[in-house]
C-alpha cells in the first residue's frame, strides 16, 4: 500500500500537465508592439532592398576590374605596337633628312618614305575602353591624332617629289619647277620636324607604358 500512494501524482500535478501555459507577460507586449504586416511585408522588402544593394555593388566592383584589365591589355599591346612605329619613325626621318639634302644641292629625287603607319592595335582597341580620361591613355590618343596628321603632310611630300621627279627640260616644266621644289622643301621640313616631335612623344609613352 506504501509503494501505491508514493506512484500516485498529487492532485495538482495531474491538472497541471494538461492546462497550457500562458504567454508571458513581454511576449504579449511585444505581439502588441509588432502590427502583422511588418512579418509579411517590411521584412521581405528590407532584405530584398539589402539584397539589391549587395548586386549593385559587387556589379560595380567587376565592371571596375574588367575595365582595369582591359586597359592593362591595351596598353600593353599599344607598347609593342608603338615600339614598331618608333622604329618606322626612325626611317621616316632618315630618308626625309637625305632628300632634303640632295635637294638643297639641285637634286632631284623621288622621295620613296616607308609605307603607311601600322596602328591596327590602336583602332581596333581604343573602343573597347569604358574610360578614356586616364592620363595615359589621353596622351596615347594625342600621339596617335598627331601620327595621322604626319602621314596627311608625308603624303603631300610624296606627291610633290613625283611632280617634281617627272619634269622634263621644257620651258614650261622649268616654270614649274620652282615653285613645285619651294613647296616640296617645305613639305620635307614639315615632315622632319613633326617626326622628332613624335619620337620625343614616343619616348614619353613608352616609359610609362608597362610591359608586353
Amino acid at each position: 500500500m506504501l509503494s501505491d500512494e508514493k506512484t500516485k501524482p498529487a492532485p495538482n500535478e495531474r491538472y497541471s500537465r494538461h492546462i497550457p501555459s500562458s504567454p508571458t507577460i513581454d511576449e504579449m507586449t511585444l505581439s502588441a508592439q509588432v502590427p502583422s504586416w511588418v512579418d509579411r511585408i517590411a521584412m521581405p522588402t528590407f532584405f530584398i532592398f539589402i539584397g539589391a544593394a549587395v548586386g549593385f555593388i559587387s556589379g560595380r566592383l567587376k565592371d571596375r576590374l574588367d575595365a582595369r584589365i582591359v586597359k592593362q591589355a591595351f596598353t600593353r599591346a599599344i607598347r609593342v605596337e608603338l615600339t614598331n612605329l618608333r622604329q618606322h619613325l626612325e626611317g621616316t626621318l632618315k630618308d626625309a633628312a637625305e632628300v632634303m639634302d640632295l635637294l638643297q644641292k639641285g637634286a632631284r629625287k623621288a622621295l620613296h618614305l616607308s609605307t603607311t603607319f601600322q596602328i591596327g592595335v590602336y583602332t581596333s582597341q581604343l573602343g573597347k575602353l569604358r574610360d578614356v580620361s586616364d592620363p595615359v591613355v589621353l596622351e596615347i590618343i594625342r600621339f596617335y591624332d598627331q601620327l595621322s596628321n604626319l602621314e596627311r603632310v608625308k603624303n603631300h611630300a610624296a606627291a610633290r617629289s613625283r611632280e617634281l621627279t617627272v619634269l622634263t627640260t621644257s620651258k614650261e616644266d622649268a616654270e614649274r619647277e620652282q615653285p613645285i621644289a619651294l613647296d616640296y622643301a617645305s613639305s620635307l621640313e614639315e615632315v622632319i620636324k613633326r617626326v622628332n616631335q613624335l619620337l620625343a612623344a614616343a619616348d614619353s609613352l613608352l616609359s610609362k607604358l608597362p610591359q608586353a
